[in-house]
């Protein structure tokens, strides 16, 4: 699909999504978002997928919709989006799908803690983190906003030059990973990512085991 083509199919689908989102309303902090929110914001992700990264999709466009027609799983608030299990998925469905909170309009005061949350560190200021979704998103989740969550993000209290963070896919495309930050150049740089052994031979030990991790 040429870029303009995909441009157009990008803002167009979002367009649609904020219209469907507005128009049936949705509540504030914890409370579950209506079916009809939670299914606008999937099919928006499942649609930017389709356009920016179709050879991620592993489901069955129709299986899904099936799917979605049935009655969805109550599912639970979480610093990432509002998350939505199917434990007995068939072949062809979504296992779980995360809607952002930015697609919901709404925002969790007190999220449940069903993702890591690193007891180590401090909190950083809402312009580092702005800046540091920005390079991790850049560097590693396509420079796709709707691919991923960015969360957790805590800075070392023994160097605060290292930041820690964990990203959470929307869709199930991949498993979620973790990450370490730190400034190079005057700019943000992600200097190690995965989902075991992150950091070892360039983050200092000390602040890996400030964050709950041990190298060989």
């Amino acid at each position: 699909m040429p870029t303009n083509r995909r441009s157009l199919l990008g803002i167009a689908t979002a367009l649609v999504g904020v219209f469907l989102l507005t128009s049936c309303g949705a509540p504030s902090g914890d409370a579950r978002p209506a079916d009809s929110n939670l299914i606008a914001g999937i099919n928006l992700l499942i649609s930017n997928l389709g356009a920016n990264h179709p050879e991620m999709i592993n489901w069955k466009v129709a299986d899904v919709k099936a799917q979605l027609a049935e009655k969805l799983p109550l599912g639970i608030d979480t610093e990432a989006g509002w998350v939505l299990q199917w434990p007995h998925a068939k072949q062809g469905e979504l296992s779980q799908v995360i809607v952002p909170w930015t697609l919901l309009g709404q925002y969790p005061n007190n999220p449940q803690p069903y993702f890591v949350r690193y007891k180590g560190g401090s909190l950083v200021p809402q312009a580092t983190i702005t800046d540091l979704v920005t390079t991790i998103q850049n560097a590693e989740m396509l420079g796709d906003q709707y691919f991923g969550a960015v969360i957790g993000i805590r800075a070392s209290k023994i160097n605060p030059q290292w930041i820690i963070f964990t990203t959470v896919p929307y869709l199930p495309i991949t498993d979620p990973a973790y990450g370490f930050a730190t400034v190079k150049d005057k700019h943000w740089s992600v200097i190690d990512f995965g989902t075991a052994l992150v950091g070892c031979g360039t983050v200092p030990l000390q602040v890996e085991s400030e964050f709950g991790y041990k190298c060989p």
